[in-house]
């Protein structure tokens, strides 16, 4: 195996390697006794709410508490979330569209969970809880702020009757719920009452409602609960490894042609773009590169006029990638990412040579003969995979699967490439 290609593998595996790392920020919990103790939480901006936390009394710390719903009633990262404890009913039935069930599902378990706290007002505290079945919402009413599940159904009535095909249910009981607060606590206008109408199973339109229940201005609200995108621009430094190679039953290669690699450099600059910096886990980025290579090759031609030959041309490619990137584990410090990308790119040729080697000064007619006819424009896809360290630095490898150098003819050459590298982010 190839170096490069064994780099490229290290970068794919890595992840298997780093699930151990920790990313402990400060924050506190509340045991079960009222004790509060204040230190750091690895917080894994989890996917589902947590069933139990890791805890250091300080960073330098070399062993951890596990803290769980036996022996904690709250936990608080500070800054990014806030969890608490309650025994309450968590409903069973199948809201996913594409798996909708027939007949109404009213089922439950009751459990003892922390439930994330969205939002916590004067009068209501919004909640969410998710597990590997489905997200759930909790409305919970001062003083206590119980938590009660605002309840969302949707399914297929078999017994319906009625000449339509569509025999899908959906129970919006949230809005109902949300609607008898608004009034409870005089929050309820013409733009609340429209909104509830339409408003979705979902944390944007669910804090929007409760945000107004609980009277908090619009200019507060877009000050801690709005998700603005964050921007931030990069250059890069790689090697470009690009390999040139012709079909078997080319004229080329039945000519004795063999293939070349290059090792070359390529920079690039661009910008990236996260639409959810809090949970931080997919990015855009848009990458222009520019990038060196070059064809060389000796060879014996095995046709007339026969005898050691060489052919040589330079490349030089600019290209244009927009690609989504995943973070595939992300902590602040060390993230790995997948990504994917399309790829438009320019090309130019210079310095095309086919010259015969000592003496063989006829060599040359092929060349005269047989246009190259290169070809200048395209567009692919590329595949990457990197990991970030300390939120500025970034190794990279990109991985550009086979196009064409040439439009055909005697010089039928097509190309394909990695690029392993090093970004720099700039700013914050």
């Amino acid at each position: 195996m190839k170096l490069p290609n064994k780099l490229l593998l290290a970068l794919f595996l890595l992840p298997f390697f780093s699930m151990a790392q920790s990313n402990y920020k400060p924050g506190y919990v509340v045991t079960v006794k009222g004790d509060t103790l204040r230190g750091f939480i690895d917080f894994q901006q989890w996917d589902s709410n947590p069933t139990a936390i890791s805890f250091k009394s300080a960073l330098s710390d070399k062993n951890h508490q596990s803290f769980s719903v036996s022996n904690i009633n709250f936990f608080n990262v500070d800054g990014f979330a806030t969890y608490k404890k309650y025994t309450c009913t968590i409903s069973m039935n199948e809201t996913n569209t594409t798996r909708i069930t027939s007949g109404r599902d009213t089922s439950f378990r009751i459990d003892s969970v922390f439930l994330k706290i969205l939002q916590k007002g004067k009068n209501l505290a919004l909640y969410s809880y998710t597990d590997g079945f489905k997200t759930r919402y909790y409305i919970g009413e001062a003083p206590g702020y119980i938590p009660t599940e605002l309840v969302y159904r949707i399914y297929d009535d078999m017994e319906k009757e009625t000449h339509s095909s569509n025999q899908t249910v959906e129970e919006n009981t949230y809005r109902k719920q949300l609607f008898a607060l608004a009034n409870k606590y005089d929050a309820l206008d013409d733009n609340l009452t429209i909104f509830l109408q339409s408003a979705n199973y979902a944390q944007p339109d669910l804090l929007t409602i409760v945000s107004r229940i609980n009277h908090i201005s619009k200019a507060e609200y877009a000050k801690k609960y709005a998700e603005n995108g964050k921007f931030n621009l990069f250059v890069g430094a790689a090697v470009n490894i690009t390999n040139t190679s012709s079909s078997s039953v080319s004229s080329y290669s039945e000519g004795g042609g063999v293939p070349s690699t290059s090792y070359l450099p390529a920079v690039s600059f661009g910008f990236n773009f996260v639409p959810n910096p809090d949970a931080g886990r997919i990015v855009l980025r848009v990458e222009l590169s520019l990038a060196d290579a070059k064809f060389n090759s000796s060879y014996n031609l095995n046709v007339s006029p026969y005898g050691p030959v060489k052919l040589s041309y330079n490349q030089f490619t600019t290209s244009l990638m927009p690609q989504v990137i995943y973070n595939v584990y992300n902590t602040d410090n060390f993230k790995f990412y997948l990504g994917v990308g399309f790829l438009v790119f320019y090309s130019t040729y210079s310095n095309a040579v086919f010259t015969g080697l000592n003496g063989n000064s006829s060599a040359s007619n092929i060349a005269e003969t047989e246009p190259f006819y290169f070809l200048n424009f395209d567009d692919s896809f590329m595949l990457k995979a990197g990991f970030q360290i300390h939120k500025k630095w970034e190794i990279v490898g990109n991985y550009l699967p086979s196009v064409a150098s040439t439009k055909g003819g005697y010089w039928a050459f097509d190309r394909s490439g990695e690029q392993i590298g090093v970004i720099y982010i700039l700013g914050k």
